[in-house]
């Protein structure tokens, strides 16, 4: 990406999707792989009995910030970025979040 930042045009409409594509999946990997080191120390720390660790929903959780900022960047190279634009996309994105979260929640509980 470095590569690519210095030897392109920055008004490249190529050029510009490369470098949010880029940035979204190093700030998605990035995130998936914290949330998955978290998962593992919590399950290593769980008392009574050893708890599994849940590492699709830390991959998932990299994968949303990681299409977030993809959403967030596209909106901002084509000059849609507001605040309202942006608090509706990171609203669907923690709605979407929220009932991920509950769903999985209270499939196990029954």
């Amino acid at each position: 990406m470095i590569v690519l930042v210095l030897t392109r045009d920055p008004t490249d409409p190529l050029a510009v999707a490369a470098v949010i594509g880029g940035s979204s999946i190093a700030i998605a990997c990035a995130v998936a792989l914290i949330g998955v080191a978290v998962e593992e120390r919590d399950a290593t720390l769980a008392r009574p009995r050893a708890r599994r660790p849940r590492r699709f929903r830390a991959v998932r959780r990299g994968l949303e910030i990681g299409a977030l900022v993809a959403a967030l960047g596209l909106l901002r190279a084509i000059d849609g970025l507001t605040v309202i634009t942006g608090g509706f996309v990171v609203a669907g994105f923690a709605l979407a979040e929220l009932v991920l979260s509950a769903s999985s929640t209270t499939a196990r509980s029954g």
